[in-house]
């Protein structure tokens, strides 16, 4: 008895230590992203005085709040259809709550991927067996957004060539997003439209089963996802949508806090920006974002970038708070299998007869 219970605690040990390190490597991250912050704001790269704008500037942030919920409601309702896609329902009133409980962790807490694990906890919740499809369809939509963001500058290009025939840094920039884009197609060809890739897979993992059987269930509701060409399409349609929301939020922000720089140019280097933004290389991209706003800005043309991100991050707090009073009424099972949902209502129609009978 006693080896054992030694044996637990030393089999317990390494857990502390583990979350230790990731502590300290959070609280690392979180320095650098405030040094540089701080280096910006001595260095006189971001001007905190232009910030003060947005008290007189009320109008604009109502429609930027505005236009935030509006690219809250697009994902909404992607996610909604994604699910449906896979056999499951998650209602749009689910959809808008869930989207909301993500934007209030991404914005608060320290990581990029904070929102995407707090909408893994509540989507996955009370639904035992069918995790790894839940998981599935949240990693897709995901990954929708990204193609769209990915998407969106090559779609501008079109219209900035002369910007681009003389910025040649910009012009390359936009040969790795096209190589990106291309290389996220070609992935999602390979795992959703290719039999063989489920044979290997299978075969790789051979050794480890409960690892290949999730792997494998994945790969199904992957299957699924490409043989529901009409709802992808849609789903980048409405991917694009809230994208575009999110860059005339952009817009808004740059004219708020310096209206002289404020050129349509921004439509062509914000989606980058905000791609950079979103890795995980300082938590919530904090430093890293206003380093790549202002020097994407100044190649087209423009400067402001750093107080324009600073400024989207407020109005984020606004919306934010939002997801907070979600959070705190709490939300029960969300996702339900469509055979439950139908069960449910045969089950109402015929208790309704019922009583119509008697």
């Amino acid at each position: 008895m006693l080896a054992t219970g030694s044996e637990s605690k030393g089999a317990a040990a390494p857990r502390p230590a583990s979350g230790l390190r990731k502590t300290v490597f959070l609280l690392v991250r979180l320095a650098i992203g405030v040094g540089i912050l701080v280096y910006l704001g001595e260095s006189g790269q971001i001007k905190l005085s232009s910030l003060v704008r947005l008290v007189h500037a009320w109008p604009i942030t109502a429609a930027a709040v505005g236009f935030l919920l509006l690219d809250i409601l697009m994902m909404s309702i992607r996610a909604s259809l994604l699910f449906r896609s896979a056999r499951l329902t998650l209602s749009l009133w689910h959809s808008i709550q869930l989207n909301l409980i993500g934007f209030l962790f991404s914005t608060f807490l320290p990581g990029a991927a904070g929102g995407d694990i707090a909408k893994l906890v509540y989507a996955t919740k009370e639904n035992h067996g069918r995790r790894a499809e839940v998981a599935t369809v949240l990693i897709l939509d995901r990954l929708a957004g990204l193609f769209s963001l990915v998407l969106l500058p090559l779609l501008f290009a079109p219209f900035f060539s002369e910007l681009l025939d003389s910025v040649t840094v910009l012009r390359r920039l936009l040969y790795m997003d096209a190589f990106l884009a291309g290389a996220m197609l070609a992935a999602a060809a390979f795992v959703m439209f290719f039999e063989p890739t489920r044979s290997w897979v299978s075969r790789l993992l051979g050794r480890w089963p409960g690892i290949k059987s999730i792997a494998l269930r994945v790969l199904d509701a992957l299957t699924v996802h490409g043989e529901a060409r009409s709802t992808m399409l849609l789903a980048l349609l409405l991917s694009l949508l809230a994208n575009l929301a999110l860059v005339v939020v952009t817009g808004l922000g740059l004219y708020a806090v310096n209206p002289a720089a404020f050129s349509m140019r921004l439509a062509l280097v914000a989606p980058i920006g905000h791609l950079v933004n979103s890795l995980p290389l300082t938590p919530g991209g904090i430093g890293v974002g206003e380093t790549a706003f202002n020097s994407l800005f100044a190649l087209a043309g423009m400067n402001g970038g750093a107080e324009t991100l600073l400024c989207l991050r407020l109005w984020n707090v606004f919306v934010g708070f939002l997801g907070l009073l979600v959070y705190l009424l709490g939300m029960g099972r969300i996702v339900h299998p469509i055979e439950d949902s139908t069960e449910a209502g045969y089950a109402g129609a015929e208790s309704a007869t019922r009583i119509e009978l008697n």
